[in-house]
């Protein structure tokens, strides 16, 4: 059996797109400008996306596993060569952030890891390093796991939260928006609707972005819940047997975050601003005492 990686259409292709368009936008904006010398940082946000691309196409290379190997590009490397595979984990991927990522060591002290935020079809690259190179398995089974949609009323739950309009994230989020509306309400000129529909326009943007900063969780005998304080139809509900590893994670400049890795390893990554410490580490007892591992990277 032979599986090949696939590059993965949002994570990879369509946040490659954004990042392609805002160099092209700051481009354009210097070339048409008559500042002096402005046509050369048009030159310089090109040349930007071009190392850019670069780097996520060099990240990201066509990965074919099977019995025998690994190829990574045009590298290909025997199993039998492996010293060391960290099936989950953190790598150093595109800017120096860490990414959950799966890290093989050879002999030849080569070191191949396998973002996850690059490829689709990363989970069920890793089943296979797992089931048939670690665990020597001589079938490989792929099957993904379904979240739960059952009716939990009745579940004595367990709820870890903050408060989402006086913790940190809740603070930054309504007193920019207070803060954007009033304070120029003075100005006789911001009741035209240009200037509202902009202020609007801004609010909106600032509420969605900080909303998804405000997930939090829910425990019971089986179930692992996760739900929003702003996004209330938002309920992912996880079979307890079914996770693999819990990540408290945390990327430059945001909140603290909770990363679900289930047995078939995929996994979701959920901000969670409005916990505070204390709610983090009583939730990580809790999670130990149902036998469930916890990999704590920033609390």
């Amino acid at each position: 059996m032979e599986i090949v990686s696939k590059r993965h259409p949002y994570k990879f292709y369509f946040t490659l797109l954004l990042l392609n368009l805002g160099f092209l936008f700051f481009s354009i904006f210097f070339f048409i400008s008559e500042e002096v010398n402005a046509h050369a940082f048009g030159f310089i946000f090109i040349g930007m996306a071009l190392v850019c691309n670069y780097i996520f196409f060099k990240n990201s290379p066509k990965i074919i596993v099977n019995e025998k190997g690994i190829q990574i590009g045009k590298k290909q490397y025997d199993w039998s060569d492996s010293l060391e595979i960290e099936i989950t984990g953190k790598g150093i991927g595109f800017l120096h952030f860490y990414y959950e990522a799966t890290k093989i060591l050879f002999k030849n002290q080569d070191v191949v890891c396998i973002y996850d935020v690059y490829y689709a079809n990363s989970p069920e690259i890793k089943s296979f390093i797992n089931q048939v190179v670690i665990n020597k398995s001589e079938t490989f089974q792929f099957k993904k796991i379904r979240l739960e949609k059952k009716n939990l009323s009745f579940e004595n739950l367990k709820t870890f939260k903050g408060h989402p309009v006086f913790s940190f994230t809740g603070i930054m989020m309504w007193g920019l928006i207070l803060f954007v509306i009033f304070v120029p309400s003075k100005n006789p000129k911001s009741q035209e609707l240009v200037p509202i529909l902009v202020v609007c326009a801004f609010c909106l943007f600032w509420l969605l972005l900080n909303s998804w900063m405000t997930h939090y969780f829910q425990i019971s005998n089986k179930y692992f819940i996760v739900k929003n304080h702003y996004f209330f139809w938002i309920k992912k509900v996880y079979l307890l047997e079914d996770i693999r590893e819990i990540v408290y994670d945390q990327q430059i400049r945001q909140p603290n975050a909770l990363r679900i890795i289930t047995k078939d390893f995929d996994n979701s990554r959920f901000l969670a601003g409005t916990l505070r410490d204390k709610h983090w580490l009583e939730m990580r007892a809790v999670l130990r005492n149902k036998k469930i591992k916890v990999r704590n990277e920033c609390i």
